[in-house]
């Protein structure tokens, strides 16, 4: 399954993962551009909230981050239907499953796990700022 999804790029319309981030990448120095991780997102989420708002260029007061972050904690949002659909899966579990960083070190095997450390290392050189273990 793994070779499947992470080594076939007619599997989703948008390619291999490494090609889409690097498509992506290539607007870094954009205005327009803002690149966040789900790692920063995870470590501090009122940090990552106000750098959107910023980036959009809206004020926002301590009681609008306050309900942003409610609603888009992550049991809120493992609750809801409407973000946690299993016709996003296929009905093949939760489309939001545990909500933990590195949380892949349960699903991949050593050999697979090296297999993205190449992916991911392509694009770190290409100036990709992905956070994560190798």
């Amino acid at each position: 399954f793994f070779d499947q999804i992470f080594l076939n790029d007619k599997v989703c319309e948008y390619g291999l993962w490494e090609n889409h981030v690097m498509e992506w990448l290539k607007n870094a120095n954009k205005d327009n551009f803002l690149f966040l991780t789900y790692e920063d997102l995870s470590e501090n989420t009122e940090r990552e909230l106000r750098k959107i708002a910023s980036f959009l260029g809206q004020d926002v007061t301590d009681e609008h981050v306050a309900k942003v972050l409610n609603a888009s904690s992550f049991s809120t949002m493992k609750n809801n239907p409407k973000t946690n659909s299993k016709a996003k899966t296929g009905d093949n579990g939760d489309f939001i499953r545990k909500g933990k960083v590195g949380n892949w070190r349960d699903y991949l095997t050593e050999e697979q796990s090296g297999m993205l450390d190449g992916k991911i290392e392509m694009v770190r050189k290409a100036g990709g700022y992905i956070r994560c273990t190798l």
